[in-house]
């Protein structure tokens, strides 16, 4: 299915109708993903987050207008063992993810084929903060798909994939994940609905759309000799290093 093209097909209408966007007209991220990705950069349990926001134990697309942002943010804050210092965000669709952690300081790259990005990059950060909000602007954006934007994967210590990782066909995610495992140490991340775990092709959207499966095979390749932190349905957090971890 190479023939997919991202570009044309994460236009920003696309993308502003996509998971998530009621959450960010509520004025905050998601919770039962990106939100959750988030935490686990920091070293913050789901437990912990469903703690602090209990309304989202049965709807973890919680999207009523009681949390804002800051809330998100100051949770994160007053919760993290980990401190992320430089973050790669690949599919990073409206930007919330990145103008998030972009506002708590950190130095973000967001990987996204939309030609629409910087519009919706833009349009999320005036929903998410305001004018009055001064946010950092440190987020670098490579506005193409993955497997063009030749990244150097081993200045990065944090990767996210929220949401991103079934729309990527295999034969262009794989490739790269090869390359990550022998140059990047530090937390990569991939989640999902937990709800929506596996994902088959085709499954929840068309198969373009969601165009790669998302198994627990799948998720034994990602998490084979590494330090596995997280895995819980769609939601997995592996630590890699350099040196390969031997298992006695």
């Amino acid at each position: 299915m190479s023939e997919i093209n991202y570009e044309q097909l994460y236009s920003g209408k696309f993308l502003q109708g996509s998971d998530g966007h009621q959450n960010v007209n509520a004025g905050h991220i998601k919770f039962g993903d990106a939100l959750a990705a988030i935490a686990y950069a920091h070293g913050i349990t789901y437990e912990q987050m469903l703690e602090r926001f209990p309304e989202i134990k049965g709807n973890e697309r919680y999207s009523k207008d009681k949390y804002s942002v800051h809330d998100q943010i100051d949770f994160i804050k007053q919760n993290a063992t980990r401190t992320p210092k430089k973050i790669l965000e690949i599919g990073a669709g409206r930007g919330e993810v990145t103008l998030f952690l972009d506002a708590m300081g950190y130095s973000v790259t967001a990987v996204e084929p939309s030609p629409d990005f910087l519009n919706l990059l833009e349009d999320t950060k005036q929903k998410l903060f305001n004018s009055t909000t001064a946010n950092h602007n440190r987020y670098r954006v490579i506005n193409s798909v993955l497997h063009e934007a030749n990244i150097d994967y081993a200045q990065y210590d944090t990767i996210l994939m929220v949401e991103s990782l079934e729309h990527i066909l295999a034969e262009h995610f794989d490739p790269q994940w090869e390359r990550i495992k022998t140059t990047f140490a530090g937390y990569f991340i991939v989640v999902n609905w937990k709800q929506y775990h596996p994902i088959k092709v085709g499954q929840y959207a068309n198969p373009q759309v969601h165009c790669r499966l998302v198994d627990e095979k799948l998720y034994d390749y990602f998490s084979e000799n590494k330090l596995v932190h997280v895995r819980d349905r769609s939601h997995l957090c592996v630590e890699l290093s350099r040196t390969p971890v031997t298992w006695r």
